[in-house]
This record gives C-alpha cells, sequence and structure tokens, in this order.
C-alpha cells in the first residue's frame, strides 16, 4: 500500500511539473548591455588596460523547453589617439592648394560576433542561465579625418591601418531579475578562451606632422573575462 501512494505522489508530482512547464510562456527574448574586458594570460601581459564596451544578444526557445539559441554581438574599445591638424581639403595646381582645421582620430576596436546555446531553467521572478558560445573576432584600427566647418565638422576620409581576425569560444553565467512584466534587470560573467592575433600597441602610436600614422603590433592569444550589467526584454 505504501509502495502504491508512493507511486501515486510521484506520478502527481511529474505531472504537476509538466503542467507547470508547459504553462510557462517561453518567448523570443533580447538583452543590451555595457561591459569591461579583463584581459586574462599573454593577453594581460601584453595588452594594457580594461577594454569597454557594449554587447547584446538575440535569443529564441526551443519549443517550450528551457533550452534557447541565439546570435550576439560585441564591440569593445581598444585604444584611441586624438590629434589636431591641419588637412588638405583640395588639390589644384593653378589656384592652390586648399586647407582646413580639422582632427584626425585613430581608433582600435574588437568586434565579436557569435552564435550560443543558452539553458534558461526557470521563467519566474529570477532567471539564472548559463550560456556555450563559439564566433568570430576581428580587431581593427582606423583613422578618420573630419574638419571644422563654421562651428560643426564634415568627415574627409576614413582609412583602415590594421584588421586580424581570429576564432573564439567560451562560456557564461547571468541573472535576470523581474523589473516589470517582460522586463528585466540582468547580470552577466564571460570566459573567453580566444585565438592567437595581431593588434596595434597604443604606446606606439605615431602622428607625423604630414598627418601620416606609424605603430607597432603586438600579438598574443586573447583569453579574457568580461563582466556586463544590462537590461532584458521578453517579447
Amino acid at each position: 500500500m505504501k509502495s502504491y501512494n508512493a507511486v501515486v505522489i510521484l506520478f502527481s508530482l511529474v505531472i504537476a511539473f509538466a503542467m507547470d512547464v508547459r504553462a510557462q510562456r517561453r518567448s523570443p527574448n533580447l538583452n543590451v548591455g555595457i561591459q569591461v574586458v579583463q584581459p586574462l594570460g599573454d593577453f594581460a601581459n601584453e595588452y594594457k588596460g580594461l577594454p569597454a564596451g557594449v554587447a547584446g544578444t538575440f535569443s529564441m526557445p526551443v519549443l517550450r523547453t528551457p533550452v534557447e539559441w541565439g546570435i550576439g554581438y560585441a564591440w569593445n574599445s581598444m585604444g584611441s589617439n586624438d590629434r589636431d591638424i591641419v588637412a588638405l581639403v583640395n588639390q589644384d595646381t593653378t589656384a592652390g592648394n586648399t586647407y582646413a582645421n580639422g582632427t584626425l582620430a585613430l581608433r582600435s576596436t574588437s568586434n565579436r560576433y557569435k552564435a550560443h546555446a543558452r539553458v534558461r531553467p526557470l521563467n519566474g521572478k529570477l532567471q539564472p542561465y548559463g550560456d556555450v558560445f563559439a564566433g568570430l573576432e576581428t580587431f581593427k584600427t582606423t583613422t578618420t579625418i573630419t574638419i571644422d566647418n563654421s562651428g560643426y565638422s564634415s568627415e574627409l576620409s576614413t582609412n583602415r591601418n590594421h584588421l586580424d581576425m581570429t576564432f573564439f569560444y567560451g562560456w557564461a553565467l547571468g541573472l535576470r531579475v523581474r523589473l516589470a512584466p517582460a522586463i528585466y534587470a540582468e547580470a552577466r560573467y564571460e570566459n573567453i578562451t580566444g585565438g592567437l592575433v595581431e593588434y596595434v600597441d597604443n604606446e606606439t602610436v605615431e602622428i607625423d606632422n604630414d598627418n601620416s600614422i606609424s605603430f607597432n603590433l603586438k600579438e598574443s592569444r586573447t583569453n579574457r573575462s568580461v563582466f556586463q550589467v544590462g537590461v532584458a526584454f521578453g517579447f
């Protein structure tokens, strides 16, 4: 008799759990946030600084299960240099060349494009989750010249000075807290294993009098920790 009662109780709990999971509405969701990167290992030895940036992911549920899949993007600043210059606006051998005051801005960035799989077991007020992900990352340096035009600026030229890319993979843990229906505060930690890549050494950047750019490159693997806070939205 006791065995029969235990079976009935267990069966009832399974049915209740199944009905509760079925009642939970699983919907697509979007999260956006600001992040700070802590380089690790060789990356920390070669790169000095804590790159900051923004990131976002979009996730879709797999039916009504706690499993989701999605895509994401992250942008981090890797360094910048600005210099006031006199720019050649128009070259005319007859009437003479035209010059204008302007600014030369050098920007180094990293851009991560990834796909992820997520397990989000709870769909209530508190929503912890875990991710595994992989993707492609670019390390890019560009220079942009803008000129002053009576109180407003216009872009004269943009050049890419360096580009390299590598694959990466990793895992993440996150926690969401419901603030309002379909709106959540979110905190997230990522551990990224990055490949070998070259990037600009910011300490060696030089801008000559003719507005030419010179710099040295560093090479290392790009392992890092990422700390992110932001908001998430359900649809």
